[in-house]
């Protein structure tokens, strides 16, 4: 089963896309990405559970914001759309610290977290990166999407975000994605609201099992961050996959995979006998 269509909100639409049948779980992409990042993730995954995926607000083929907005608000508009009860996130970068903010605001809707190079919504960032990131938003507005994505993959600066020539598979798959400009800069980052209370203070609240993947060739911060996050977490497990850069989950997607399937094998076992215990009159001759 595939399912490809837009959500309205009341003042946007989302596009998802959802494969196969079973327990949820909801792959958040990141920043310069969209719902097709996750590819080889929904071929593995699809064949045991339901795989949702959607392309945040601003990227890939949904709305561009005009207004101020809440990432969390439209996933949790999504996960009621849908009739989903628990789910698991999988979040990349960005897209962690929205799981992340989700899970904290809606801690009954979510059954487990896979945080993949995440990011921290709250955290400060280094003046390197967001001087570069200024300087994204500004080549886009003074030379066209087109030259702005070229010279975002050139610049050394953010060679840890995409795979290395010896990997070209991976490399074309990241640069095709990139160079989408619909995933790039399309909007004022001030338009995406955040949580106003400090999210890293947070974190020993969040009492769920959680995977932090992290990769040994990513930005030094991104490192200190999932480090982080992995102490703070109650029931956090942390794994490194080596040799690759910001998104292990294309670099070395079988070995992200095998470790994800791991992770979240009991928690589905968990899942179904839960169901099992509520409903035992469906199950009885």
């Amino acid at each position: 089963m595939s399912i490809q269509q837009h959500l309205e909100l009341p003042d946007s639409r989302l596009f998802y896309r959802i494969d196969g049948s079973g327990e949820p779980l909801i792959f958040i992409h990141g920043n310069f990405n969209d719902h097709h990042i996750w590819d080889r993730q929904a071929d593995h995954f699809a064949e045991n559970v339901q795989v949702i995926r959607y392309d945040l607000r601003g990227y890939g083929q949904s709305d561009t914001p005009t207004a101020s907005f809440s990432h969390v608000n439209d996933l949790e508009h999504l996960i009621g759309y849908l009739n989903l009860d628990k789910v698991i996130l999988v979040g990349s970068s960005m897209g962690g610290g929205i799981a992340i903010d989700f899970a904290l605001a809606y801690p009954e809707r979510v059954r487990g977290l896979v945080l993949a190079a995440p990011s921290v919504t709250t955290q400060r960032y280094p003046l390197s990166m967001l001087w570069k990131g200024f300087i994204n938003f500004y080549q886009l507005r003074l030379r066209g999407s087109r030259s702005a994505i070229e010279a975002f993959i050139q610049d050394p600066y953010w060679s840890y975000f995409f795979p290395s020539a010896q990997n070209m598979a991976a490399r074309e798959q990241v640069l095709q994605n990139v160079r989408n400009p619909n995933n790039f800069c399309r909007f004022p980052p001030h338009l995406a609201i955040s949580t106003r209370i400090s999210t890293i203070k947070r974190l020993d609240e969040l009492q769920i099992p959680a995977l932090i993947i992290a990769s040994d060739r990513d930005h030094p911060f991104n490192l200190k961050t999932a480090d982080e996050l992995g102490r703070r977490m109650p029931q956090a497990t942390s794994e490194i996959i080596k040799d690759c850069g910001h998104l292990p989950f294309i670099e070395k997607a079988e070995e992200f995979n095998q470790t994800v399937f791991t992770f979240i094998q009991p928690i589905l076992r968990k899942t179904s006998i839960d169901i099992l215990s509520m409903e035992p009159d469906r199950f009885l001759g």
